[in-house]
């Protein structure tokens, strides 16, 4: 429970109730009658853990992975380093999730929150021998010899094991950080800077540095897929309620045919139109977050203004105290005078050691937690990807790079500061 709490965080919210003109056709989108809540996989029950792991084995065993895996790579050129992603990501993952409650009714796909784990992302028990497993043997055709998917044999693009290859042969390096991703939240002024800054680094790095099969356009083969995309639609979902007057339904870009986009436009393959994904607790994406819930948000959080006075967390009190012109760049909503939105803070009081809540033989660290000194001025630079990768994903390499860029330069402003990021502990 105190994992749960916070992943949520602590907020003294008011509700007050929007007015949002839906676009034609979504005002005829009924409300769900029943919103399941998506969790961080670490806070799931063991009651809860073994109902996804026996869904997704069953799905499996009917050959649903191998047809996302396969579906997935059909539609990868025009889905893929333009306005689509989000969105068609977002239906993806919940047809994901119809197919596994056609096992267990209440099911819904859990999320990781990668970024707690940024210094070491191996060390995360989301990649341990008991849930997903961890590195590919390369003694055995990069097999993933423990997890869920350790017996899994799968079909497409032809018969294989669930394969992974860490750093694609060399170490793991250091992924995006939540004070990243909070920069992003805060800094993104539309849908399409948005989309641009998620996709192009938080979403591509565990997919490059997994390898084996995320490396891939089948990735959906790999049962951590779903946790890393649905955790890319609860940071979309989050951007939209902070401004859900003007987010709800703001769709902008271009397609990769350099088209403007519009929520007219029928998501690739499917017969489902942009806007009826763009707004949760309506139409078919009856679900939620636990982390738009924040302050007891009604569960469609979307068509809720929440004016929120956060208590802050220590982490974000630590990024709070950083000089003011490093605010003013990468974090605008804490360098103004006021109140930030709780959903443009990524920056949970979470300890990166924190086992699963569903592993009842695991115990937390002994020691409390708190960052470690020697990390003080030293927070690593996240990796960059590869031109191989980028080309994969039909990508903008200038637009790419540009965000690298923006990265690494605000990992040296942060250790120029003095900064401690509240997530680097010591490894020995």
């Amino acid at each position: 429970m105190k994992l749960l709490a916070g992943l949520i965080g602590i907020a003294a919210c008011m509700q007050q109730a929007v007015s949002l003109t839906p676009p034609p056709g979504a005002d005829a989108l009924a409300k769900c009658s029943n919103v399941i809540v998506r969790k961080e996989i670490r806070s799931l029950s063991a009651d809860e853990w073994n109902t996804y792991k026996d869904a997704v084995n069953s799905a499996y065993n009917d050959r649903w992975i191998d047809w996302f895996g396969f579906l997935h790579e059909q539609v990868a050129p025009v889905v893929h380093s333009n306005a689509v992603f989000l969105v068609f990501h977002r239906k993806l993952t919940r047809d994901y999730e119809k197919i596994l409650q056609r096992y267990s009714p209440s099911l819904a796909v859990p999320y990781w929150n990668e970024v707690l784990n940024y210094q070491d992302p191996t060390s995360s028990p989301v990649l341990s021998d008991n849930y997903f497993g961890g590195d590919g043997d390369a003694a055995n055709d990069g097999c993933v010899p423990s997890g869920i998917a350790k017996d899994w044999t799968l079909v497409f693009p032809q018969s294989h094991c669930l394969r992974r290859k860490y750093g694609e042969g060399m170490s793991m390096k250091s992924w995006y950080s939540p004070e990243f991703v909070t920069s992003i939240l805060q800094s993104s002024g539309t849908y399409a800077d948005f989309r641009s800054g998620l996709e192009n680094t938080v979403h591509g790095l565990p997919h490059l540095t997994l390898g084996g099969d995320m490396n891939t356009m089948h990735s959906p083969l790999d049962p951590v897929f779903w946790l890393h995309h649905a955790n890319v639609d609860r940071l979309f979902a989050q951007w939209q309620a902070a401004d859900p007057e003007k987010r709800t339904y703001e769709y902008n870009g271009y397609d990769i045919q350099n088209k403007a986009v519009s929520l007219d436009d029928y998501l690739t393959s499917t017969t489902t139109h942009v806007y009826e994904v763009m707004r949760l607790g309506y139409g078919d994406m009856c679900y939620t977050y636990d982390t738009l819930q924040s302050g007891g948000a009604s569960s469609n959080s979307l068509s809720r203004r929440q004016k929120c006075i956060p208590r802050p967390t220590k982490a974000t009190q630590t990024v709070k105290s950083l000089p003011k012109t490093v605010l003013e760049k990468y974090y605008p909503s804490f360098a103004k005078s006021g109140v930030s939105s709780v959903f443009e803070i990524e920056l949970p009081d979470i300890d990166p050691r924190h086992p699963m809540a569903s592993d009842i033989n695991a115990t937390a660290p002994a020691t409390p937690w708190k960052p470690s000194e020697k990390m003080r001025g030293h927070m690593p630079k996240p990796a960059t990807l590869t031109d191989e990768y980028i080309e994969m994903m039909y990508g903008n390499k200038s637009e790419v790079r540009s965000w690298e860029r923006l990265a690494a330069e605000m990992v040296d402003e942060l250790n120029a500061a003095n900064y401690l990021s509240p997530y680097l502990y010591d490894r020995d």
